[in-house]
């Protein structure tokens, strides 16, 4: 936003009192706790259809949402339902319900599309209380991790079940009692024709099984992302600003927990933290947690990209970060693109994934892809550095968990 608009702005808000804010999200209540919200999790499954979700096999009837639940309809056929998106480290929170006579089915992890999601990826098992092997009881490892506790509810009860995997660590709790917490870099032998855990994909999709049995229910399916992951390094050592630039006057500090925060109060013109290191096509990935405004409203931010130029705010790319613009919301590429969807909320983390490949860029927003497409403007800013908008003088933003993955090209140069 041009600064002598952003004062006029700031001069008329009060006034009208963002009575053009787009609307929120409208999977929060009831699928997030305002805890989780805070944190950073958000939905996987909206609680109305199998939207950022894919059926494999040939019956796609096998999975449908009914009454703010994913359900397994025993209609036959069925196989594995994956997720649109592909997560590497995570904490994924989800509840699932047998129905009276018990049931068999299984939660991928690390899953990938094609072959048994159990052996490429992991798969938690949801079983029949007290049935099979104990490597096949209800929260197992699959085939390879037997749980050290049975916690499971009767059938016809809800459990609840938080699984971490972060790098080679594999942490399952179900009902609020740990199953187990193993690392993958121990589990090196071959059983029978399964890889040994060592040697699976460490990125896949989340996936759910249909192994024949109707009447299986999930709901409150969340996930929240973790920093790390092969090929990705930290762009803010969450100490100091090694690695950046300070342009303008915003203030700039390194909080606890790893957190960069922005405030600023002290700006009297455009501002920016900008890397000193220049990209040409990466993945990005951060979280981004915007502050509520005095007198209302929420701060405004963005994250700039391909930056080139002495001048802060580029005219080059910028993701935005503006939970009450009523057309270029948060994840829209400022004066270019507008969002699909606004799935970010003031005092929030939310995650945003940006991917700058040649001339196609996409934007994610709490797993979402809510922009995608082909820029004119790439010959004329190629390659440039990444920078962190200091917006207003009542703006205060954080930031964390900001790193990139360079990758190589698949549209060109």
């Amino acid at each position: 936003m041009k600064w002598s608009v952003l004062l006029a702005t700031l001069l008329i808000a009060p006034l009208t009192a963002f009575a053009e804010d787009p609307p929120g999200p409208d999977w929060v209540p009831g699928l997030l706790t305002p805890e989780e919200a805070a944190e950073g999790f958000y939905p996987l499954f909206n609680g109305k259809d199998l939207d950022g979700w894919w059926i494999r096999g040939k019956n796609k009837e096998a999975f449908a949402a009914l009454d703010g639940m994913l359900v397994l309809t025993g209609t036959g056929g069925g196989d594995w339902i994956f997720t649109d998106r592909e997560y590497e480290n995570f904490v994924l929170r989800i509840e699932y319900r047998l129905p009276p006579e018990g049931g068999n089915s299984g939660i991928g992890i690390r899953a990938r599309s094609r072959g048994n999601p159990a052996f490429t990826g992991m798969e938690i098992q949801v079983y029949t209380p007290g049935k099979g092997e104990p490597y096949q009881y209800a929260g197992a490892l699959y085939s390879t991790v037997a749980p050290e506790v049975q916690a499971e509810n009767p059938p016809g009860e809800w459990n609840a079940l938080e699984i971490l995997c972060d790098g080679p660590r594999i942490r399952t709790v179900m009902n609020g009692k740990q199953l187990y917490d193993i690392r993958t870099t121990d589990y090196t032998e071959e059983k029978d024709w399964q890889k040994p855990l060592v040697d699976r994909v460490k990125r896949g999709h989340i996936a759910l099984q249909d192994h024949g049995d109707g009447g299986i229910q999930y709901r409150n399916i969340r996930i929240k992302p973790l920093p790390g992951g092969e090929g990705w390094r930290p762009l803010f050592n969450g100490r100091d600003l090694t690695g950046w630039k300070v342009v303008g006057d915003a203030k700039w500090s390194v909080l606890d927990g790893g957190v960069l925060q922005v405030n600023g109060e002290s700006m009297t013109g455009r501002s920016e933290l900008r890397t000193l290191e220049e990209f040409d096509n990466f993945e990005m990935s951060l979280s981004i947690r915007p502050h509520k405004k005095e007198g209302g409203g929420g701060a405004n931010s963005g994250v700039f990209f391909r930056g080139t130029g002495d001048a802060p705010w580029p005219r080059t790319y910028e993701a935005q970060c503006d939970n009450h613009d009523p057309s270029q919301f948060t994840g829209a590429i400022w004066d270019q693109v507008p969002a699909s969807a606004l799935r970010a909320m003031d005092e929030c983390w939310f995650h945003m994934h940006i991917i700058a490949d040649g001339p196609h860029i996409q934007v994610a927003v709490n797993g979402k892809t809510v922009v995608d497409y082909m820029s004119k403007k790439h010959k004329k800013c190629p390659k440039g550095w990444i920078s962190l908008q200091g917006h207003d003088p009542k703006s205060i933003v954080d930031f964390k968990d900001i790193e990139i993955k360079p990758i190589e090209s698949k549209e060109g140069s």
